[in-house]
């Protein structure tokens, strides 16, 4: 049956949304064992079994999470300790250049099963990046200290000096990746015990893929609500190309007073935001058209000169002034002349 012209449009675009929901998710989450936040755009919504997540989002546990379990499309499996924040597929692009980008470790404790194939997943983070995973690796991120060791199966590690990746090392299982703060990174036969304190104990077990039941059904969000300036000044200040992504997804927020007043308390940590915070500063300036004063314009005209005196008249043109009178008082001698 051939559908009206009307119609053919919306079908047309109803054929379409299968296609864009599955290019707008990235993946399921599957655990939820405490408090698990998503961070999405400009707006905060906490996480429940079955959501699906997409690019660019951030999670974020909380100090009483026990475990939260991402499985992406791709096959990877992400665990989240407490306090942690991980961004997914950041979109920094070319930006991180030949770095992992694949997702991103601000702080806290990540255990990343990967596919077989290596070079599906990378892990960036501050000191170190997490390049060709296969098999299962955990992290952890602190302020002090970084650490990385290979659970099973094989990885490449590289040191991160100033947002530039150094030369990568192959890991194989039981090797370790440490970076203190202050010290030389280094690698070891086995992961030193004081930073494996607090290891969470679900990151023990391992637990089968449960994505597929909510493949046909999954959770929609919650309500959401604008995120405050405290839950992402750690993107705000965090290396270059996170910098930038932060500069273009917050501006936003800048429209909040409260918001506004934390970006100008430590603008001298942020000064990329002084365009937005402060935009007349950036203006151009409206070009001044020069007018000279009346005044200045007269006293710049040449100056008039006096009339030249008139030159004494000669004898003859004195004669031809007093001719009428001449000719008053002329009186003929002849007849010839009076007629």
């Amino acid at each position: 049956m051939k559908l009206p012209a009307l119609l053919r449009p919306a079908v047309a675009l109803i054929g379409l949304l299968p296609a864009w929901c599955a290019a707008a998710s990235i993946g399921i989450v599957t655990i939820v064992d405490g408090d698990l936040a998503v961070l999405r755009d400009t707006h905060r919504f906490a996480a429940a079994e079955g959501l699906r997540v997409r690019d660019n989002d951030i999670l974020r546990t909380g100090a009483d999470a026990k475990l939260a379990r991402i499985e992406l499309n791709d096959g990877t499996t992400l665990d989240l300790g407490p306090e942690t924040e991980l961004m997914l597929q950041p979109r920094a692009g070319g930006a991180f250049g030949e770095r992992a980008a694949t997702l991103y470790l601000a702080r806290g404790w990540l255990k990343i099963g990967s596919p077989a194939e290596p070079g599906i997943t990378g892990v960036a983070s501050t000191v170190l990046d997490l390049q060709r995973l296969a098999g299962t690796a955990v992290l952890r991120a602190t302020p002090g200290a970084t650490l990385l060791f290979v659970e099973a199966g094989s990885a490449q590690v590289a040191p991160v000096q100033e947002g530039h990746a150094g030369k990568a090392a192959a890991l194989r299982e039981g090797d370790a990746f440490v970076k203190r703060a202050n010290e030389t990174a280094m690698t070891a036969r086995r992961p030193p015990a004081d930073l494996l304190q607090g290891l969470p104990r679900a990151f023990a077990d391992s637990l089968p893929r449960r994505a597929a039941r909510w493949q046909s059904q999954p959770v929609e969000p919650g309500a959401a609500v604008p995120v405050a300036y405290a839950e992402v000044s750690r993107w705000i200040h965090a290396e270059a190309p996170l910098r930038a992504m932060a500069l273009a997804r917050f501006t936003p927020r800048a429209a909040d007073r409260s918001f506004r007043a934390s970006l100008v308390a430590e603008l001298r940590d942020h000064p990329e935001w002084d365009r937005v915070l402060f935009p007349e500063k950036y203006r151009p300036k409206p070009v001044a058209v020069a007018k000279a004063p009346v005044a200045a314009a007269a006293a710049s005209a040449p100056a008039l000169q006096p009339l030249a005196q008139p030159a004494p008249m000669t004898a003859s043109l004195q004669g031809l002034m007093s001719w009428p009178s001449a000719a008053r008082d002329y009186t003929p001698n002849s007849p010839m002349e009076a007629r």
